[in-house]
């Protein structure tokens, strides 16, 4: 009989460890802000020159304490804003429930026709070859791939239509305007690195049924399957 469900995502010693550091790392850096500030009022140049001498002439215990609680706050926001930012994969026999900040999302297994992963990038694809779901999960591949072919999901060890993809070009007149629109304005995007903007591009061209690999900053595009 098979478990109910497999968690994919960080684990037990991953979460300690960034528990640990972040709040050590944050602490450390309080409790050294005299010495630092010392330091920083060497320099030739120092902005906020008078904000960093008034802290320099209070009383420096007092002020590593301030600093140290305050440091680790600091490292407890960022710890909260790693959990929530890392993807949480939930795998029953039914359904694949994906979890990412607010997102909550589920994928039923019929809906799926190949799972793969790029480095660290969880692939989902579904009806004719369309990308249903990309986002970097922080899991070793083959921890992956025995999780999902335990509950019989279609897991490949690389993307099924590596064959189909074609590196995209200005000035290539073989795509619509609107996809090519789109693709200009995402190379121009990587070049910028910006990330977001990528992002949303890429699923903007998903919507028309585009899939994208990057290599370089160089896109290399297939058209989804009909039918």
């Amino acid at each position: 009989m098979l478990n109910e469900e497999t968690v994919l995502g960080l684990k037990r010693f991953d979460k300690l460890f960034i528990i640990v550091i972040s709040i050590t790392v944050g602490g450390l850096l309080g409790w050294f802000i005299p010495v630092i500030i010392d330091w920083v009022l060497e320099l030739p140049f120092v902005p906020m020159e008078g904000i960093i001498s008034i802290i320099d002439s209070l009383n420096h215990f007092w002020v590593s304490v301030v600093a140290t609680i305050v440091g680790v706050i600091a490292g407890i926001a960022f710890i909260v804003y790693v959990f929530h930012v890392t993807l949480k994969v939930k795998v029953s026999d039914k359904q694949i429930t994906l979890i990412l900040g607010e997102m909550r999302r589920d994928i039923h297994k019929q809906a799926i026709s190949a799972i793969f992963m790029e480095n660290k990038t969880l692939i989902i694809l579904g009806e004719n070859s369309k990308e249903i779901f990309r986002e970097d999960l922080e899991v070793k591949k083959e921890e992956a791939k025995e999780a999902f072919l335990y509950y019989g999901y279609p897991w490949k060890n690389e993307d099924p239509f590596i064959k189909d993809y074609q590196r995209w070009e200005l000035g290539n007149n073989q795509y619509p305007s609107d996809i090519n629109s789109i693709l200009y304005a995402r190379e121009r995007a990587l070049k910028e690195d910006n990330e977001e903007e990528a992002k949303q591009l890429r699923e903007d061209l998903a919507k028309l049924g585009v899939v994208i690999q990057d290599k370089q900053k160089a896109q290399y595009i297939r058209l989804i399957k009909q039918g």
